[in-house]
């Protein structure tokens, strides 16, 4: 049977193509089952009678998926569905059995091998796209997702729930973030004391409740107490690759396409925040989850103005803010697009009046849920954050402002990761952008002074990422000032809200609390994104243009990015190797 044909565009189709059309359609679904890949990799421990009905009921779901897909979608696409989904069980059966049997095995050890392999498999299948005429734009997004997923997924291998964590503690230490959630896993309930007795427990617990039952059905089914809490970074690794998959879904709302999807797409695929978020077992990542959430479902009420979308919105900021409450910042933004669209639709005053009302009666009651509870049971402040002693070493208070804004003197670049002098650095960390970039690359345990190995790479990623941000800023301004017809001016002052609302935010907040830890790309990651957007949007403008200098331009971005996504490779394949011996 023949199973080439070409579309009507002149690319040349075949199974391979239908693959990629299948994770193209369902990308949430694709994305959480490559997730348990990491649930895989990372699992020792279980019985083998446990081990055994786990892999037979692997085996059996697949089955049984396979023929109802075959049977739902019939002829050549059901038996392609069969195929991919069998293949997909038992591959996924094998390596749990090999993953979990071998318990003397570390899961970092996987980590160099994953990576090499996986992103030499994306090389192969690029080139065999390329050679056959079926390499299109769609193709090149979906490579750059299974990198970005690998790039992901080796992090988790390599770095454990307790390495380079963010107010996390220990397990068994009875606070932090572990803590909440073994307390949750432990009692079943919400804490029922005063939230600000234990560190990190007055956050919101949609993360922490989610973690507890995660842990819980694993343990059910016969994983170690330690192992189902290491396995709460599949949760926050399905966090981190859905992120980047509603990003894209974000930049093609906004018309990117071509070079300017892949760049921009491409950014957020290979920025090692996202690789680091994948691992922080904190309530980060599904914070900045629920917020692309709610950005997306607003571009997507925008043009569809429908009653379902205006649901999707509220359950994202109301489940955001019950995840952190700092998910707020992205509701001035919709409630700009809100007022715009009522004023200038005033005949249907009605309709959207209605729609407005569902909004907050969905989103008040989820989202103010928590704030209301702890002040109204323990009079805390709606805008609670403990506050670290002016003692701390970390206080970088009694530097003037003017020199914690404006001081980029060089001393500041000779290590490129984020400086504590408690960890070993020259120097506390002062100025709010240099540490927005460090952080967005290295984070606080990744550095030269524990993996000297770096030296090279690390301030070759560093200078990409500032040359790329820099790059970002001025696109965005173009992006602003540009009159376009794909870009609506509503869509440029939702984005300039977000963006303004979220930076001006990271800035007062690293000057209400001057410590090196608010200093913290995770106060601001959907900068990024909107950084990303521009990127793309200039490159797109610039590969289009008839001029050569703007296209040479478009060609030095497009180098630019792909040193930013090749050094970033280094850095973290380096920390892998070491961490792997």
């Amino acid at each position: 049977m023949n199973h080439t044909n070409t579309d009507s565009t002149g690319i040349r189709r075949s199974l391979c193509s239908g693959f990629f059309e299948q994770i193209y359609r369902h990308p949430i679904f694709s994305a959480a089952l490559v997730s348990l890949i990491g649930l895989v990799l990372s699992t020792g421990g279980v019985t083998l009678s446990n081990l055994l009905f786990i892999s037979v009921g692997i085996l059996a779901l697949g089955f049984a998926a396979a023929f109802f897909a075959r049977r739902f979608y019939g002829g050549e696409k059901g038996n392609l569905h069969f195929a991919l989904i069998i293949a997909s069980s038992v591959i996924t059966a094998v390596l749990f059995a090999f993953a979990s049997y071998t318990t003397g095995e570390s899961s970092a050890a996987f980590a160099p091998v994953l990576m090499n392999g996986g992103l030499a498999v994306c090389a192969a299948v690029f080139f065999y796209l390329l050679a056959g005429n079926r390499l299109s734009a769609r193709n090149i997004v979906l490579l750059l997702f299974a990198a970005g997923f690998i790039m992901r997924l080796s992090y988790i291998l390599m770095m454990s729930a307790v390495m380079i964590q963010h107010d996390v503690h220990s397990l068994g230490a009875g606070a932090g973030h572990a803590g909440y959630i073994e307390y949750l896993y432990a009692n079943g309930h919400l804490p029922d004391f005063d939230l600000r007795e234990i560190d990190q427990f007055y956050h919101p617990p949609i993360h922490h409740i989610l973690a507890a039952l995660w842990m819980r059905l694993q343990t059910m089914i016969g994983i170690r107490y330690a192992d189902a809490y290491e396995n709460v970074q599949v949760l926050t690794l399905f966090y981190s690759t859905l992120s980047m998959i509603l990003s894209y879904k974000i930049f093609r709302r906004l018309k990117l396409s071509g070079s300017g999807l892949i760049a921009a797409t491409a950014v957020i695929a290979f920025c090692p925040t996202f690789y680091i978020m994948s691992g922080s077992v904190n309530n980060d990542i599904l914070s900045v989850t629920f917020m692309l959430g709610a950005v997306l479902n607003t571009l997507n009420w925008y043009q569809s103005r429908s009653m379902k979308h205006i649901v999707y919105i509220a359950l994202c900021v109301g489940f955001g803010m019950i995840t952190k409450l700092s998910v707020w910042m992205v509701a001035p933004a919709i409630g700009f697009v809100f007022i715009y669209v009522f004023f200038t639709n005033l005949k249907d005053l009605k309709k959207y009046l209605l729609q407005y009302a569902v909004f907050i009666i969905i989103c008040a009651p989820i989202g103010l849920f928590w704030a209301v509870r702890g002040f109204l049971r323990w009079q805390i402040p709606f805008t609670y954050v403990p506050r670290l002693s002016e003692t701390s070493s970390q206080f970088v208070g009694n530097i003037p402002l003017l020199q914690r804004f404006f001081d980029f003197s060089p001393y500041q670049y000779a290590d490129v990761a984020p400086q504590f002098t408690m960890y070993g650095g020259s120097y506390n960390e002062f100025n709010p952008l240099i540490g927005f970039f460090k952080t967005s690359l290295f984070d606080e345990g990744i550095a030269v002074r524990r993996f000297p190995q770096l030296v090279g790479f690390s301030h070759a990623l560093f200078f990409a990422a500032v040359l790329l941000g820099l790059a970002a800023f001025g696109a965005m301004i173009y992006l602003f000032i540009k009159r376009s017809e794909t870009i609506k001016l509503v869509h440029k002052c939702f984005i300039g809200l977000l963006y303004f609302v979220i930076f001006g935010m990271y800035l007062i907040f690293c000057v209400s609390f001057p410590h090196v830890c608010t200093m913290n790309v995770r106060y601001g990651v959907l900068l990024i994104v909107i950084g990303a957007l521009s990127l793309g949007y200039l490159t797109g403008q610039l590969m289009k243009s008839r001029k050569k200098a703007a296209k040479a331009f478009g060609i030095v971005l497009s180098s630019l990015i792909a040193v930013y996504a090749l050094c970033g490779f280094m850095v973290y394949h380096i920390c892998a190797d070491t961490l792997a011996c």
